[in-house]
Parts: C-alpha cells; structure tokens; sequence
C-alpha cells in the first residue's frame, strides 16, 4: 500500500486524492484514486498493494504473447486501448481499470447477502406488526358485535314492554269509557230518583278522578316551560338542550322523544311567546330537571325569566291555578306540584295539605267567603 502522497492529483483523471485512498506504484511511484486503479473499496482495505504496478508500466513489460493485456500497440505506432477509456486534459488516454479479482467478487457477494439478510428482517418485522394489527382489530370488530347484539335485545324488550303498556292502557281507558257511558246512560233515564242521581255523580266523580289520574301518570316524563322566547323557524329541541346546560344538566338531543309550542301563536297571543312542551326519553332526567330549576328560581333569557314546571293534566293545572289564587287571596306562603298532585302549606313549619279535587279545595280552604 502507498506511503505518503508527493502528488496533490491523480494520474490518471487529475482530480484531487482523498487521504489513504489511491495507490503508489511501485515502478514510476505515480499515484491512482481507486476508481482509475479499477480496485473497489473492500478490496483495497482487505489486502496489501505495496508492489502494485500501473497499467502503463505493466504494458512496458516484454510481451508473451498475452492478449489481455490493457494496451497494445498497433500499425503506425496507434495505441489502441481496449474497454472505455477516459481522455486527460492533456489529451492522453486514462488508464483501463483492472478486472476484479476474485477476492473482491467474494466481498461484494458478502456484502449483497448481508443487505439482503437486512431487508428481509424489515419485511418479517413489518409482516409481524401487520398480525399484530389485524388481531386487535379483530377483537375490537367482536366487541364491537357483541355490543350491537346486547343492544339490539335491550331494544327489543324496550318495545315489548311499551307494547304491553299500551295495551293495558288502551283496555282500562276502554273500561272505564264504557262504565262511564252506562253512568251517563243510567243518569239520563226517566226512573232515576234523587238518591240514585247522587249516587251517579259521586261514580262519575270518582272516575273522572280515576281517569285524571291515569292521564297524569303518562305524563310522569313530561316538562312545560313558559317564557321561553320563541323566534320564527327555531329548533325547539336545540332551545331545550341549551336551556338544560344552563341549568347544569347536561342533556342530549337523543334524550327527547318529542319537543314542541302549544297553544296560539305569538301573533294571535299578544306577542308573548307560547309554553313548550317536553317529553323526556327518562324520568330521572326530568326530575333533576326540576330539582336544577327551583334551586335557580327562574333561568334568565334573552332579559326575562324562564320558568320550568311538571306538565299537569288540564283538570289539575286548573285546580292549581284555582289553589294559587286562593293562596294569594288567604296569604299562605306555598303551594307546589309534585308528580302531578298539588299540595299547599300556610307557612313553615305548618301541616301540607294535598288537594286532588274541589271537595279537598273545600275541605282546606273552606267556602268562599260573601
């Protein structure tokens, strides 16, 4: 291998020369970069180059007869130099590299397993965490399934059981519309006496009663909000969600069945906005509902006051207001509404009354006075 360089350039192709990287040789001591001296890298790292001779002092050697050799030279004196060759700026031919002996095709063969041995290693390693996707998403696409399945059952029980209430409903609803009619029909016959009529009226009383009842449990789920501003073409149920946050409930549009205005129109109404109506999809949403709306007293919006109350059937909304009024007139402090009964106290600390008809009214309040 060469010593020091005495030459900034190589011979061969006048470029610069890397340090260590060229060879000297041991005839003319001029110096080749590994490209022109045709020897690769590995090859000159693995073996010893300290009598390595040039292509044109090798040609200098007497001839036998060899046709491999680089250069030969032919009629007129032409050099004709076989493979491709390079021109020097000088205009001389550059020199042909030297074949690769078998040494080096024995290192590049290495060197190709190894790169080989590489990629095949990211391929199983990539192929490996391709598996191991494709079962965690698998498992998840079965719990996935699983959870449409419970669903799906839980759905259909939901409808079953609402089916059967119906049902039941519809069949006692119809009883008790039958016994009414024979009350009424009975009532209006020509034999009647006087005992009987009053004994017909207290049974049409008490299923009226029974009815208002049954008509206030389907309403168990059910909220009425009044001064809610309205405005033309609104979303009743987006007023309604963004009315619960305010309260602090939080409160999905999937969690209302159903969202709507009753009664006349604004414009028809003086321009006061028409109460809203709201069915919950539970019943515990509901009562936090409430719970949130007495502990604020009123929700401000948009400047005014929002107030939240259980809908009430439209006997026991007007006996409330009946009840509310005579409150005022007599001075008592509360009077409140809970799971659609009325109930009434003079202060705090005094009895609660519950009235669920006009002769409670009378019984608590006594008769109006002349």
């Amino acid at each position: 291998m060469a010593s020091e360089n005495k030459k900034n350039n190589c011979s061969g192709c006048l470029k610069g020369l890397v340090d260590n990287m060229f060879l000297k040789c041991s005839f003319c001591s001029d110096c080749y970069d590994l490209e022109c001296a045709g020897i690769s890298e590995q090859c000159f790292v693995g073996e010893a180059w300290d009598a390595w001779k040039c292509v044109a002092c090798k040609s200098k050697q007497p001839k036998t007869g060899n046709q491999d050799t680089p250069a030969r030279a032919g009629a007129g004196g032409v050099t004709v130099r076989r493979g491709a060759s390079r021109m020097s700026p000088s205009g001389l031919d550059a020199l042909t590299p030297e074949p690769l002996t078998l040494e080096a095709i024995f290192f590049e063969v290495l060197r190709s397993r190894e790169e080989t041995r590489e990629q095949h290693r990211d391929v199983c390693a990539q192929i490996a965490g391709l598996r191991e996707m494709m079962r965690e998403l698998s498992g998840r696409v079965e719990r996935c399934e699983g959870r449409v399945t419970a669903l799906d059952k839980r759905i259909s029980s939901l409808e079953s059981r609402t089916d059967s209430i119906v049902k039941d409903s519809a069949g006692r609803l119809g009883a008790f519309e039958q016994r009414l009619e024979a009350v009424e029909t009975r009532r209006a016959g020509p034999e009647t006496d006087g005992g009987s009529v009053a004994e017909l009226e207290r049974t049409v009383s008490v299923l009226r009663r029974e009815l208002n009842d049954r008509d206030q449990e389907a309403l168990l789920a059910d909220l009425e909000i009044g001064q809610l501003p309205e405005a033309k073409g609104e979303s009743v149920l987006h007023s309604v969600c963004v009315l619960a946050s305010r309260l602090g409930v939080p409160l999905e549009e999937r969690d209302v069945v159903f969202a709507e205005r009753v009664g006349a129109p604004p414009a028809e109404a003086g321009g006061r906005a028409r109460r809203v109506v709201v069915r919950l999809a539970r019943r515990h949403l509901r009562d936090e509902l409430l719970r949130a709306a007495r502990v604020r007293r009123g929700v401000a919006e948009g400047g005014g006051r929002v107030f939240v109350n259980e809908r009430l059937t439209r006997s026991n909304r007007q006996l409330y207001h009946q009840v509310r009024e005579e409150c005022r007139k007599l001075q008592w402090r509360y009077s409140w509404t809970r799971r659609g009964r009325v109930f009434v106290r003079r202060s705090d600390g005094a009895q609660v009354f519950q009235i669920s008809s006009p002769d409670d009214f009378l019984r608590v309040f006594g008769p109006p006075a002349i």
